[in-house]
């Protein structure tokens, strides 16, 4: 019994650094700190700095939700922590290190969980709307922030089927062709068939961006944005267990909605992120039903076993 007490803060702090790691995986919707742990291993491989940035938020995110006190087992999944490690990892892939943006985006980790928390308190699907809502305050604040550009990261190649998995890397500013393919490795090891599904839309919308951009020039500007969030529209659907035919129309939608939101706010110099899949996701769920639980509405002690296949 002595030694049971003796263990517990260690127990404690353990289950506590799950929640920290799987809050890498959950930007993919997988509550799983080895899957976290092991994307981190490749963020590292490919910038350092934005793998850093990601953790410091991922670290930051852990401790608002103690010092908020919210649900345990939600916490130790990722689920209030996954927008500030994406957010995070965004800063350290786009503006260099200094005091200001240290301090931004401690700021912006706060903003996210708590906008996490309440998402999920209304058992409303939080997916990245915080992230994105965060990243657009920070772009507004640009002329104050002055924050330093670093630079620019290589975008993914549409002429080559590769396209579809740099793509997938590209949910967290990962470029490299080998990296991409590592990333949905390691997604596919979790939840093979929701990951498949996900890759063959995001096979159709690279095919359709081929056949399409030699006409429609507006699509060929957003190529990158609609891999981006068509991969993970469909993936999201998927694990809402919506049918293939409705994560296909998802991320068809999401490239729709990549080139509407390009046009309008590309003028201004305004990046849309991941907004067009929030979009995208949200309609179709708002549209459709589907018998299993989400795994990101609230029953936090759900959410492991809505996603496994």
């Amino acid at each position: 019994m002595a030694e049971s007490r003796a263990l517990a803060p260690y127990r404690w702090l353990v289950a506590e650094l799950h929640g920290l790691t799987a809050n890498f995986a959950q930007i993919y919707f997988i509550p799983s700190a080895g899957i976290g742990l092991l994307l981190f291993a490749v963020l590292m491989l490919a910038d350092r700095p934005a793998a850093l940035a990601g953790l410091a938020a991922s670290v930051g995110a852990s401790l608002v939700s103690l010092v908020l006190r919210l649900p345990r087992d939600a916490r130790r999944s990722g689920l209030f922590g996954y927008n500030a490690a994406l957010t995070g990892i965004a800063f350290g892939a786009l503006w260099q290190p200094d005091l200001t943006s240290a301090v931004w985006l401690s700021v912006c980790v706060c903003l996210t969980v708590i906008a996490s928390a309440e998402l999920v308190r209304h058992r409303l699907p939080a997916l990245t709307g915080p992230f994105v809502a965060v990243m657009a305050l920070s772009w507004a604040m640009q002329p104050w922030l002055g924050l330093l550009p670093r630079t620019g990261a290589l975008a993914c190649d549409t002429g080559t089927p590769g396209f579809v998995f740099c793509s997938v890397g590209q949910v967290v500013f990962v470029a490299p062709l080998v990296l991409g393919l590592l990333t949905w490795y390691v997604l596919a090891l979790w939840n093979a068939r929701a990951t498949v599904w996900a890759l063959a839309a995001g096979v159709v919308v690279w095919l359709g961006i081929a056949l399409l951009a030699q006409h429609w020039t507006a699509l060929a500007g957003q190529a990158g944005g609609i891999g981006v969030n068509g991969f993970l529209a469909a993936l999201g659907l998927g694990v809402f267990h919506r049918r293939p035919g409705v994560r296909l129309a998802g991320a068809a939608l999401a490239g729709l909605f990549c080139v509407v939101l390009g046009a309008l706010l590309g003028p201004l110099g305004w990046p849309y992120f991941t907004l067009p899949f929030n979009l995208a996701v949200w309609t179709l769920l708002a549209v459709t039903r589907a018998g299993s639980p989400s795994p990101r509405h609230p029953r936090p002690h759900d959410a492991e076993a809505s996603l496994r296949p």
